[in-house]
């Protein structure tokens, strides 16, 4: 973007027979590029949604479309909360750059009015993240010499999904005798951020105990019908709902 300038002067002229008339006078232009604008910095991803665990790949593109060479050019990339880059993963132009990292930055070439360079980076993503790049250069001002400036790309965000479920069974006793009975109670926990469906319960009896009729327990609400060697379905949960699941078995 380049912003203009000249300035118009306008006068009044006497001659020396007292004649008047009015006259103008424009300046030179002078002229001001915004180099926010001519330096453009894209950052794209491969992926806007991934698994918990999930690799996106990143593309930044910045091209030089000022009238000025830029130079001493450092990129860098903003530290993700709940994501890692993937180190070795970096490339500059397609040429692969194992030392570089995107968090402590790394060179990029100089660029020519009308240039471009392509960075590629992969981030392993576990939690909803958001990030950018961050890229400074020196131009040479005519006046000023040489002048430092730092732009940010576009802002990126990636949704994670996380199929996280935990699954924790206890017993009542550690010590019995034949004849006693033992309770069993299984706490299923959707610790992901995606509801849980479709969940089949299958337990099988252990070996010298015989599974209690009618003991099975969801939420402390009886079922009957229900056998865990054979299976049952539970209700869906949903993100960061729990159940509970309780049956006997009799020692023989």
């Amino acid at each position: 973007m380049i912003i203009p300038n000249k300035l118009n002067i306008t006068y009044k002229v006497v001659t020396p027979r007292g004649e008047s008339y009015l006259g103008n006078t424009e300046s030179n232009v002078v002229n001001t590029e915004i180099l926010s604008y001519s330096v453009s910095k894209a950052i794209v991803s491969d992926k806007t949604c991934v698994k918990e665990g999930g690799t996106v790949r990143n593309t930044v593109t910045i091209t030089n479309n000022s009238a000025t060479k830029l130079l001493n050019n450092f990129f860098t990339v903003s530290e993700p909360d709940g994501a890692s880059y993937i180190a070795g993963s970096v490339k500059i132009n397609g040429v692969k750059q194992p030392s570089y990292g995107p968090i402590t930055g790394f060179p990029l070439p100089e660029l020519n009015p009308g240039e471009s360079v392509v960075i590629e980076f992969d981030l392993k993503a576990d939690r909803p993240v958001t990030y950018f790049g961050t890229l400074k250069y020196t131009v040479n001002d005519a006046v000023r010499g040489n002048v430092n400036y730092s732009e940010n790309t576009n802002t990126l965000s990636v949704e994670v999904v996380s199929n996280k479920i935990s699954v924790i069974k206890r017993v009542d006793k550690a010590f019995a005798v034949k004849g006693e009975k033992l309770r069993y109670t299984v706490i299923i926990a959707n610790n992901g951020n995606t509801a849980k469906t479709d969940i089949m319960f299958k337990d099988a009896i252990p070996a010298g105990t015989t599974f209690v009729s009618n003991s099975v327990k969801l939420n402390g609400a009886s079922f009957s019908a229900y056998n865990p060697e054979d299976g049952f379905a539970i209700p869906g949960l949903a993100p960061g709902e729990v159940l509970t699941v309780e049956f006997d078995v009799k020692v023989n």
